[in-house]
């Protein structure tokens, strides 16, 4: 008799424990793909309708990479979460999405062909930390020497000319907060057969949930089958402390570096990483200030007009 009851005790345990992790939403981290939604054993209930399910967030603006869960009170252990992202037209089995891009998200559960009432949500993302990595283009100091006076992207007019100013502005009016800082990767674009990777560090402590790589121009020729790897590591290495932040990959402004932009393009498609392409701006001369400067080496860094291509190219992947 003793040993009926603790077996009874142990089963009200298990089945109090079981009912209570099924329904409560519980914490989930970036990265990890812990969102499908599963359904468990079927007890042989009788099941004449399904929950509707809510939101962990509701429709609005939300930090990129949030995660939003679907939750219903007492959903039925063989139910099921599902989310479409394109107005139902298809249905994917899980309890959770991350926020990567506008979207609009429609949640339902189901139990065979049960389906409970839908629920709808809209989001837009914004950035809390952007990390624009750049040369001479995003940032270098007077060479009055050379006939170069700013201290902000080379051969913009004004500092609020250079693509930096334009895309900050952009990404502030999606979030006034939003940390922005700058790696200048010269030295890697130079030296990236032997770089040392520690140097980014900071950077990558810094954890941003926005990568630009604005690199390319000062590319090293000569070892340019080692640059894919190394480009490659380096984007790896700023993504170690957020490893679902966002990267958009730019190629070279200048047409002489398409062995560069060739093999960062083969990055971003095989990393999933998005492309700012600048391939159509070698044929427009306005987009660089060559007629402004006699030292022709500031003069082919791009124009107010090239300032303004770049920011507009970049910001639309946003």
């Amino acid at each position: 008799m003793k040993l009926r009851g603790i077996a009874l005790l142990f089963t009200t345990i298990t089945i109090f424990s079981f009912w209570q992790c099924r329904n409560e939403p519980h914490p989930v981290q970036m990265g990890v793909d812990t969102c499908t939604s599963v359904a468990l054993s079927d007890p042989g209930i009788f099941i004449s309708k399904m929950p509707q399910p809510s939101f962990s967030l509701a429709s609005g603006k939300v930090p990129y990479g949030s995660k939003i869960v679907l939750h219903a009170d007492s959903l039925p252990a063989p139910g099921i979460y599902e989310i479409s992202v394109d107005e139902g037209k298809n249905w994917k089995a899980a309890e959770c999405f991350a926020v990567t891009d506008t979207m609009n998200v429609w949640g339902r559960t189901r139990y065979k062909n049960i389906l409970s009432p839908v629920s709808k949500a809209s989001f837009t993302i914004f950035y809390q930390r952007v990390l624009i990595v750049g040369n001479s283009i995003t940032l270098h100091g007077p060479l009055p020497d050379r006939g170069w006076f700013g201290n902000w992207g080379m051969a913009a007019s004004a500092p609020d000319k250079d693509y930096v100013y334009q895309i900050s502005a952009k990404l502030k009016a999606l979030n006034p907060a939003v940390d922005i800082r700058l790696l200048i990767a010269v030295d890697f674009e130079q030296n990236y057969r032997t770089y040392d990777y520690a140097a980014v560090k900071p950077f990558t402590d810094f954890a941003p949930d926005l990568i630009v790589m604005r690199i390319a121009e000062n590319t090293k020729m000569t070892t340019i089958n080692d640059y894919e790897n190394r480009y490659d590591r380096l984007i790896t290495e700023l993504r170690l402390k957020n490893a679902s932040s966002k990267v958009i990959c730019t190629t070279s402004f200048w047409a002489n570096m398409e062995e560069a932009s060739y093999r960062i393009r083969n990055v971003a498609r095989n990393r999933g990483y998005e492309i700012a392409d600048f391939a159509e701006m070698f044929e427009d001369a306005s987009l660089t200030a060559i007629d402004k400067f006699q030292e022709r080496d500031i003069g082919i860094h791009p124009s107010d007009k090239g300032m303004k291509a770049i920011a507009d190219n970049i910001s639309k992947h946003f």
